[in-house]
């Protein structure tokens, strides 16, 4: 019975330890990142990739996929043993799906993603390890108006409702994946006054309305009336550099409270004259002195409070 147990369990052990999947221990290191581009949901990057395994059947450079890649290209492939290890790698370059939260442009901090899947064994037959040791970028990359605050990589698997026509399989398959990711934050200060001056301008000039008299209607409505169409003309211009979004962002709060308050200043306007004309000329010349720092005031303190809510 002890012999019958000793090769049973012998036996279960070989089973199992035939049943586990290869590993690949797979790495990267970025030479560049560049041409991030809002409009068109893009990045490029330029690196090289690499894996180590011990299989010499498995080729796992050869068969893996870039899911959130546009396009790409890869050259310089090689494969050398190192006693017994194998050493597989690639340069690739390639440009990459993103979708950006614009929700607090321009303080806005993003993800870039790299992700690397096995598009030919489910992880019952291959898994990946990230070689976070030698995973690096390098440190000359220098991204126009961006910060790099992290950098790391990091694996797991991805499930499919499909087996793709695998009979092995049933319902549904696992890959292997790897993510690269890169945190990054916008240098936003110098961004935000080049975007924004020209709706603050348009303010600003709006309410010198009163300081004139009601009586002198062009001035008093003109001023308003054509800072609201500055306004509006600054705000196709920050459109036309961010992607199209659902989102309510800082820059739509910005000038949706800018059109707001101009038009505050207008129905203000009309008051005044409406009170001058029938010889209130003393309360209207006080609704202007009060209006005048209620809705700066108003307007400045809304405006400290939507940037300060995006940086926290």
């Amino acid at each position: 019975m002890n012999r019958f147990l000793s090769s049973f369990l012998l036996f279960f052990s070989c089973f199992t330890l035939s049943a586990q999947p290869d590993t690949v221990r797979i790495g990267m290191f970025v030479n560049d990142l560049f041409d991030l581009n809002l409009s068109e949901r893009s990045f490029h990057a330029d690196f090289w990739l690499w894996a180590n395994y011990t299989d010499s059947t498995l080729v796992p450079l050869e068969s893996i996929e870039l899911p959130n890649a546009k396009e790409y290209a890869a050259d310089l492939t090689y494969v050398e043993q190192k006693e017994d290890l194998f050493w597989a790698s690639k340069k690739v370059q390639a440009a990459f799906k993103k979708d950006w939260n614009i929700t607090n442009f321009p303080f806005d901090v993003q993800v870039l993603k790299i992700e690397i899947e096995e598009s030919d064994m489910d992880v019952n037959d291959l898994v990946y390890v990230a070689d976070t040791e030698n995973t690096q970028y390098y440190d000359q990359i220098s991204i126009s108006n961006w910060d790099i605050e992290r950098f790391g990589i990091e694996t797991s698997a991805i499930e499919y409702p499909t087996t793709y026509g695998d009979p092995s399989l049933s319902g549904s398959s696992t890959y292997a994946r790897t993510i690269a990711f890169f945190v990054i934050k916008r240098k936003s200060l110098g961004l935000f006054f080049t975007l924004f001056t020209g709706v603050y301008v348009a303010f600003f000039i709006s309410v010198l309305v009163f300081f004139i008299d009601p009586i002198f209607v062009d001035p008093r409505f003109g001023l308003s009336v054509g800072g609201l169409f500055a306004a509006v003309g600054n705000k196709y211009i920050v459109d036309s550099i961010l992607p199209q979004s659902t989102a309510f962002t800082l820059a739509d709060k910005i000038h949706v409270m800018t059109y707001f308050f101009l038009l505050v200043c207008i129905i203000i306007s009309v008051i005044s004259l409406r009170l001058w004309k029938n010889g209130k000329e003393q309360k209207s010349k006080r609704l202007d002195r009060i209006s005048f720092w209620l809705v700066t005031s108003l307007y400045v303190v809304l405006n400290i409070i939507f940037i300060w809510q995006v940086q926290g």
